[in-house]
């Protein structure tokens, strides 16, 4: 085996988490019957095998993998009941990173900057719309003062931007 080969199949063992532990997460936490945790879950799960399959780049990969878990995970320890910030980060980051994945997959090319933070936009409004749904019919502790709805989209819009400029960036400035 050349080192060339070697370094590959490193690379491809190293990846194994970033593209396997949502669904090791979801499988542990349906073994245990907690099935509402095990369904979002398993919706780390998707957007690990979308990122691998539609080839975004590695650092995205891997960055929208750990960012999936980390909310996942927070979920499931009540970081957001018991810290009152912790979902600001968390919608920055995540909102940015899965604005990329979408637009990734929606675009046959490279998506730009603009789709990027449109497809973000997007996304965030059904987030916050969902999040009030879930708050009339499902759970009545889900926040949903306009403060917070106002703070969520904003930190949402910020990471869009943010992820826009980079994937811009890595992408070769594209418009």
């Amino acid at each position: 085996m050349s080192g060339r080969d070697g370094s590959h199949r490193a690379r491809e063992l190293v990846l194994i988490p970033v593209r396997w532990s949502g669904l090791a997460l979801a499988a542990g936490l349906a073994a245990h019957g907690m099935w509402v945790e095990s369904a979002v879950a398993m919706l780390v799960a998707l957007a690990q095998v979308v990122g691998w399959r539609w080839r975004l780049p590695q650092p995205w990969e891997v960055a929208t993998s750990t960012v999936c878990m980390i909310a996942a995970i927070s979920s499931f320890l009540l970081l957001y009941e018991r810290i009152p910030w912790w979902d600001v980060p968390m919608h920055f980051a995540l909102t940015g990173l899965l604005a990329v994945l979408v637009t990734r997959v929606a675009c046959s090319t490279s998506p730009s900057g603009a789709e990027v933070v449109v497809t973000g936009i997007v996304l965030a409004v059904v987030w916050e719309l969902m999040e009030l749904a879930g708050g009339r019919w499902v759970d009545s502790s889900v926040d949903v003062a306009p403060s917070d709805t106002a703070l969520d989209l904003v930190a949402a819009l910020a990471g869009t931007v943010a992820a826009a400029l980079l994937w811009r960036r890595r992408d070769g400035a594209r418009p």
